[in-house]
């Protein structure tokens, strides 16, 4: 499986569209009036929260249209499927869970509201996935503690207005997608490249408007996004990547944290550096580590296990 296959799967228009992205942003910028001439109510004003809507559009709209695509189906065709014969089916309609209760949760900025939410949403998406071996309370425990972790550091940058957030997100589903893809798993590597390709889009909407934030329901429900991808990916992967590798690469938002710290605040450029680059770097570690940890106990005589004979439900 060459670069160039990764390249055409997963990362050609995500990288077109963030270089439109970029070169939006950078034309609202040459553009933008002097300060003399800026009204200052609307220069105090505070970026208005991200609709909690968005997730329709940011999530489920892009795992629904994947996961039909490759089906060869139309999206009604794909509803009437559930409950699906494969455990890896249920992928949209977990999301599809994680959307609704993100819109009932809303975009509080409460501390409680965000615990309520990083809790509440990957715990409904998650009663749907029983990938092969991940079966039973512990696994999806393990995995519900992941996400709420990888949540709450997400939101403590989601009120940020601009495009730093979204970004971070376009490179970590990116560098997930290829992880995925390296496990075997073609299927669910499109449906988190199609992820990843959203959040850029979102980005190129950020820059252009500029105040809007992403709000918590949405990075509440990318990071659900994300821990579903690992845990299947997990449980489906015909690599033998490390099981800790799948949870480092969930628990990427998580870097996220580190804007928080006084000195990074000193220095914005830098605190939107670790926004962007953060969790894509955490992510980039745990595809080297699963990549390197696989080829130095690879053996010629290693029988694999073929992960979807275990896939029907019974």
């Amino acid at each position: 499986m060459g670069p160039e296959l990764v390249w055409n799967a997963v990362l050609e228009w995500p990288v077109i569209v963030l270089c439109t992205a970029i070169g939006i942003h950078w034309l609202f910028r040459w553009k933008r009036p002097s300060s003399a001439s800026v009204d200052r109510s609307v220069a105090l004003r505070p970026p208005s929260r991200g609709s909690r809507f968005v997730p329709i559009v940011a999530v489920l709209l892009p795992v629904a249209v994947s996961e039909a695509v490759q089906e060869a189906i139309t999206l009604r065709e794909l509803l009437a499927q559930y409950p699906t014969t494969v455990s890896y089916g249920a992928l949209p309609w977990a999301m599809l869970a994680a959307v609704a209760a993100a819109i009932v949760v809303g975009n509080g900025s409460g501390a409680l509201s965000r615990a309520a939410s990083a809790i509440l949403v990957p715990s409904v998406a998650l009663v749907f996935l029983s990938p092969p071996g991940l079966g039973g309370g512990v696994p999806q425990l393990v995995a519900l503690a992941i996400a709420a972790l990888a949540a709450m550091a997400a939101c403590s940058v989601s009120g940020r207005p601009g495009p730093a957030p979204l970004l971070g997100w376009w490179l970590v589903f990116a560098v997930a997608s290829v992880m995925v893809l390296l496990s075997g798993f073609a299927k669910l590597a499109v449906v988190l490249g199609a992820l990843s390709a959203m959040a850029a889009t979102l980005a190129v909407c950020a820059a252009a408007i500029g105040r809007p934030t992403m709000g918590n329901g949405l990075a509440v429900t990318l990071a659900t996004a994300l821990v579903a991808g690992a845990f299947l990916g997990c449980g489906y992967d015909e690599s033998s990547f490390p099981r800790w590798t799948w949870a480092l690469l969930a628990s990427a938002p998580a870097a996220t944290a580190l804007a928080g710290v006084p000195m990074l605040k000193r220095h914005p450029r830098l605190r939107v550096t670790v926004i962007v680059l953060g969790p894509a770097a955490l992510a980039a570690l745990a595809l080297a580590a699963a990549m390197l940890a696989t080829a130095s106990t690879t053996s010629p005589t290693d029988s694999a296990v073929d992960p979807y004979a275990s896939a029907l439900r019974p």
